[in-house]
């Protein structure tokens, strides 16, 4: 069986010295938008959750449904309460919260949260910027309300309606955080549960709101799916216009600069086993959900190559369309053979 070759470590070594910037791309736009004013506010529903422990407990309640809306009672019920057939009792909106907020469990988290996010100027300071590029690319866009929460390690980003987006404080702490190792979340994951993903994920969540689902789509080629995928990383790279290339993906450093030098040996890999074309589910499963590698190649490859070069590939349509499509365009009225069509997507042999 054919696998990768591998790059050589002093050329990853080089690869990877200089600053930040060296791990981004040097192409992408980065639009005035200093004429759109918005101005992102976190409203700490972590924090204002635990209120009910020193005040009157009614007065609290107004407090909060005024406050958040719908949003206090759909956290109670999926956080607080949790999931329950639907014949099954539940205990009373008081009884639910007092028990949430007094679980010791819960108020540990609670507190490496306040911790962790005592001054949280600079997760709004990103938010700001990455909705003021995503409010230049989709005018008519609904910019959401932006909602902190303690998901008990559950949630790191979702979307509530059109307007309310959440964001689960807990798993932004770092990686190597106690709570995660205990909780069992693997290492590979753990490397992206740190503040700076915050507005990446934020974007991610939107734009699964908004154009496609997280979903693999049973009936959908490998190919298709990888082009897919690559619309939503395109997206991100230019609403986060300065977050380094290996982020867009959630890949670290190393990950990004390794596909990077392989790229021609990824595609030659994927077609040679013949699979792009096919729907095979498991292979989608394989190629676009997260790993520690990808099954078949050395270890060096990250998990969800397949989106990675998805990515590639509608990078270089959009070269072949001179950028004159905008954004929007692209993601709505462009199938996947459109794009693979247009592309002409034949990555460069290595020269290593």
């Amino acid at each position: 069986m054919k696998i990768l070759k591998l790059v050589p470590t002093a050329l990853i070594l080089i690869l990877l010295t200089g600053c930040n910037s060296c791990n981004k791309s040097k192409s992408r736009e980065k639009p005035d938008v200093s004429g759109i004013h918005l101005d992102v506010k976190l409203l700490r529903f972590d924090k204002d959750l635990y209120d009910f422990n020193t005040k009157d407990y009614a007065q609290q309640l107004a407090v909060m449904k005024t406050a958040y809306g719908p949003f206090f009672g759909f956290y109670i019920e999926h956080f607080a309460i949790g999931p329950h057939p639907a014949a099954d009792s539940v205990p009373p909106m008081h009884d639910a919260i007092m028990k949430f907020i007094s679980d010791s469990y819960i108020r540990s988290l609670q507190d490496s949260i306040n911790s962790h996010f005592s001054d949280t100027r600079d997760i709004e300071q990103g938010l700001t910027n990455s909705f003021k590029y995503y409010e230049y690319y989709f005018p008519k866009a609904i910019v959401p309300k932006v909602v902190t929460v303690n998901s008990a390690l559950a949630l790191g980003a979702f979307t509530y309606d059109k307007d309310m987006l959440g964001i689960g404080l807990d798993l932004y702490m770092g990686p190597n955080n106690v709570d995660y190792d205990s909780a069992g979340i693997y290492k590979y994951l753990q490397h992206k549960m740190r503040r700076e993903y915050i507005a990446r994920n934020a974007m991610e969540v939107l734009y699964n709101l908004n154009f496609g689902s997280t979903d693999i789509e049973r009936g959908e080629t490998l190919i298709e799916g990888m082009v897919e995928k690559g619309k939503k990383m395109y997206f991100l790279s230019y609403v986060l216009p300065d977050a380094p290339d290996s982020m867009i993906v959630a890949y670290t450093a190393v990950q990004t600069k390794w596909c990077q030098a392989n790229e021609y040996e990824i595609w030659k890999f994927l077609n040679e086993k013949d699979m792009l074309y096919k729907n095979n589910y498991m292979d989608q499963k394989r190629y676009l959900d997260e790993g520690p590698n990808t099954p078949g190649m050395p270890a060096e490859a990250p998990g969800n190559i397949g989106s990675w070069i998805g990515l590639q590939i509608v990078n270089k349509f959009m070269k072949e369309t001179d950028h004159k499509i905008s954004m929007q365009d692209m993601i709505t009225k462009y199938d996947a053979k459109s794009i693979l069509n247009k592309a002409k997507y034949r990555p460069a042999k290595s020269v290593f």
